[in-house]
C-alpha cells in the first residue's frame, strides 16, 4: 500500500515538472518568436541613438540677390527623455549652468515624451564656456548631449525686421495643428512677417543620424545617416538700400522732431512700385533685433520689448491704423467730382473759417487762402474748400467713396496682423454710439478727422490709384521661389487688387491739384531743388491728445510714375514739417540723386 502511494505520488509530481517545463517552453516560444521583434526594438534603442539632423531653413533674399535672412552653425544643449534617468538632481544642475529655470527644462522635457529618443533642445546657440561645463559634468548629466544645429541668422539686424519678422520655439496650439505634417514639440518656426507667412516653404526636412552609443551615453560608432533638405529660398521685391535709405530717414525725422518739441513716438515708410504693386521698402520704427529669438529670447529681453510704450514689435506700416488727415482730401474730391458737385472751374472763397449753422470750422490758416478751385485747394490744402465739398457730399456718399478706393478693408499684403482700418458711415455711429450722425461730422470727415482711420498701406494704394488712373495692384513682398541651388521653381504673378472707374478729367483735375502740392503748395519748400519732378499731398492729423500726426504721400515722377512713397510719423507734427523731408530723402535714394540740404521750412505757412 505504501508503494502504490509512493508511486502516485511520484507520478502527480512528475506531471508538475513537465506542466512546469511546458510551460517555459511555452514562455519562451512566446518571448522569443511573437514578441520577439519588440524586445530587439527596444534592446536596439538601448544602444542606437536617433539624433534629429534639423533642416536649415530657406535663405530670403532682396530683389538684388542681397542676403537677409540666413543660417549659420551652432550647438544646442539637448535632452534625450528616454535617457534622461536623474532629472532629481541633473535638473537643477542644468537649470545653473544655461539660466533656463527648472520649470521650463521640466516642461520641455514632458513635452518631448511623445518621442522619447528624439533630443530635446533645451537651449540653442550655446557658447564654448557652456559646452565644456557640459562635458566636464557628463557623468552627473545622463540622456544629456551636444549638438550641432543651424540657427537663423540676420546680417542686417534690425533693418526690415517687420518684413522678415523672426523664428520661436513651436507652441503647444502651433503643435497641435502642426503635428500631422512632421513637427516635433521643439521645433522652430516663423513666429511674425515672413518667416511666418512663407513657413511652408522656408521649412525643410528634417535628416538624422543612427549612431551606436555605450552605457554612459558616449557615441561608439555610425550606424546610418540621413542628411537634412534645405528649406524653399524666398526672392523679395525688396530693395535692401533702399531699404536702408527709408529706414534711416524716418529715425533722423523722429529725433528732429522730437528735438522741436513734438513726442514722436514712431513712423512708417511705404514704398511701392505703381507697375505692378512690388513693395521695394517697407520700414517700421521703432525696430528690434530679430537675432535675439533665434537661439531663444530671454525673459528679460522680452520684457523689454513687449513692455516698450513704443511697441517696437508692430508693423506701423499695417498694423496700426490713424486719422488719414488731409491726404483724404483726394477722396474727397473724387467724390465731388465724379458725382458732378463741382467743377475744376469753380471757385470758393477760403476766408480761414466755415460756418455751419452757427458753428465756426476753422481753416489752417487764419487768415485764409483766398478763392480757389479744386486744384489749388489740393495744392494749398484748404479745409474751408473741402468742408463744402463734405457738406454736398454727405456722410454716407463720402464712406461710399472711401470704400471704393480700399479704406476699411485689408490690403491682402502676405503678413500676419493687417488692420482694416475704419470707414464710419451714419449707420455705423448709431450702431456704435447709439447716437446720430451730426452735419459738422461729415465736415470733418470731408477732411480726413474724425471717426476715419487708415493705415500706412492703404495710404500709398490711394496714391498708386491716382499714379494709375484708378489701377491698384496688391502689395507684393515675394516674387519668386527658389530652391536651395539657386533656382527659381516658382513666380509669383502680378495681381490687380481693384480698379477705380472715375473719368479721364477727374483723374487729371486730381493729379495737377497733387502736382501742385510740390511745384507751388504745402509741399514746395521741402521739395524744391529735387530734380525730379513728384506729385503728392501732406495730411496733418489731430490725434484730439494734442499732439498732430504727420503725413506725406507721393508719387514720382509725375508725368510717367514709377514709384509711390508714404510716410507717416506719429506724433511728428505738421505733415510738410516732418513726413515730407522724409519722402524726399527716400526719392533721392530711388532716383540716385545726390542728397542736398534741404531748403528752409516756412516759419509757419502751408504746412499741411
Amino acid at each position: 500500500m505504501w508503494t502504490t502511494e509512493k508511486t502516485q505520488r511520484v507520478t502527480v509530481l512528475g506531471y508538475i515538472v513537465v506542466g512546469i517545463i511546458t510551460l517555459l517552453i511555452l514562455r519562451l516560444a512566446w518571448m522569443q518568436i511573437l514578441q520577439g521583434p519588440q524586445y530587439k526594438r527596444v534592446a536596439d534603442e538601448n544602444r542606437i541613438r536617433q539624433i534629429t539632423a534639423q533642416a536649415p531653413r530657406g535663405v530670403i533674399y532682396d530683389r538684388n540677390g542681397a542676403v537677409l535672412a540666413d543660417n549659420r552653425p551652432s550647438f544646442a544643449l539637448s535632452i534625450i527623455p528616454n535617457e534622461y534617468t536623474n532629472p532629481k538632481d541633473a535638473t537643477p544642475l542644468l537649470a545653473s549652468i544655461t539660466g533656463v529655470s527648472q520649470q521650463e527644462i521640466e516642461r520641455m522635457v514632458k513635452g518631448g515624451e511623445e518621442f522619447p529618443y528624439t533630443p530635446v533642445r533645451i537651449k540653442r546657440d550655446i557658447d564654448q564656456t557652456t559646452v565644456a561645463k557640459v562635458q566636464e559634468r557628463k557623468y552627473y548629466l545622463p540622456g544629456v548631449i551636444i549638438e550641432a544645429v543651424p540657427v537663423r541668422y540676420y546680417p542686417n539686424k534690425q533693418l526690415s525686421a517687420h518684413v522678415l519678422g523672426f523664428v520661436g520655439r513651436i507652441s503647444e496650439e502651433e503643435y497641435a495643428a502642426q503635428k500631422e505634417k512632421g513637427y516635433h514639440p521643439n521645433d522652430l518656426v516663423g513666429k511674425d512677417g515672413l518667416e511666418r507667412e512663407w513657413e511652408s516653404f522656408l521649412r525643410g526636412q528634417d535628416g538624422g543620424r543612427e549612431v551606436e552609443v555605450n552605457a554612459l551615453g558616449e557615441e561608439i560608432g555610425l550606424v546610418g545617416d540621413r542628411a537634412a533638405i534645405p528649406g524653399r529660398a524666398l526672392g523679395l521685391t525688396l530693395d535692401i538700400n533702399l531699404q536702408k535709405a527709408a529706414e534711416e530717414a524716418i529715425t533722423a525725422q523722429i529725433a528732429i522732431s522730437k528735438q522741436i518739441g513734438e513726442p514722436a513716438k514712431g513712423g512708417a515708410v511705404m514704398v511701392l512700385n505703381v507697375k505692378n504693386g512690388a513693395v521695394l521698402a517697407m520700414a517700421s520704427n521703432p525696430s528690434y533685433d530679430p537675432n535675439v529669438f533665434a537661439g531663444g529670447i530671454g525673459n528679460k529681453e522680452w520684457n523689454a520689448l513687449v513692455n516698450n510704450p513704443n511697441n517696437p514689435l508692430t508693423n506701423r506700416v499695417i498694423q496700426n491704423s490713424f486719422p488719414p488727415g488731409s491726404v483724404f482730401k483726394i477722396v474727397t474730391a473724387a467724390a465731388v467730382l465724379d458725382r458732378g458737385l463741382t467743377t475744376p472751374e469753380e471757385i470758393i472763397d477760403d476766408k480761414g473759417f466755415y460756418m455751419l449753422n452757427g458753428w465756426k470750422f476753422s481753416g489752417w490758416k487764419v487768415e485764409g487762402l483766398g478763392p480757389l478751385n479744386i486744384v489749388d485747394a489740393l495744392a494749398w490744402s484748404s479745409d474751408p474748400y473741402f468742408y463744402e465739398m463734405g457738406r454736398r457730399l454727405g456722410a454716407d456718399n463720402l464712406a461710399s467713396y472711401a470704400l471704393t478706393f480700399g479704406f476699411g478693408s485689408k490690403s491682402g499684403i502676405r503678413l500676419a496682423g493687417e488692420d482694416s482700418g475704419l470707414v464710419p458711415t451714419e449707420e455705423w455711429k448709431l450702431k456704435t454710439y447709439k447716437e446720430e450722425w451730426l452735419p459738422g461730422e461729415t465736415l470733418i470727415a470731408a477732411i480726413g478727422q474724425g471717426y476715419y482711420n487708415v493705415t500706412p498701406v492703404q495710404q500709398a494704394l490711394l496714391i498708386m490709384a491716382v499714379a494709375n488712373g484708378g489701377v491698384v495692384y496688391r502689395p507684393m513682398l515675394v516674387d519668386r521661389i527658389m530652391s536651395h541651388g539657386g533656382n527659381v521653381v516658382e513666380t509669383i504673378e502680378t495681381e490687380v487688387l481693384r480698379t477705380i472707374y472715375l473719368k479721364p478729367e477727374v483723374w487729371e483735375s486730381i493729379r495737377r491739384g497733387l502736382e501742385a502740392v510740390v511745384s507751388k503748395g504745402t509741399g514746395l519748400a521741402v521739395f524744391q531743388g529735387l530734380g525730379k519732378t513728384a506729385a503728392g499731398k501732406s495730411g496733418s492729423a489731430e490725434t484730439g491728445r494734442g499732439t498732430t500726426h504727420s503725413w506725406f504721400a507721393c508719387y514720382a515722377p509725375a508725368d510717367n510714375p514709377e514709384i509711390a512713397v508714404v510716410a507717416f510719423v506719429e506724433d511728428g507734427g505738421e505733415g510738410s514739417v516732418a513726413a515730407a523731408p522724409v519722402v524726399r530723402k527716400v526719392l533721392e535714394a530711388y532716383f540716385g540723386i545726390a542728397a542736398k540740404s534741404a531748403p528752409p521750412t516756412l516759419p509757419r505757412g502751408p504746412t499741411d
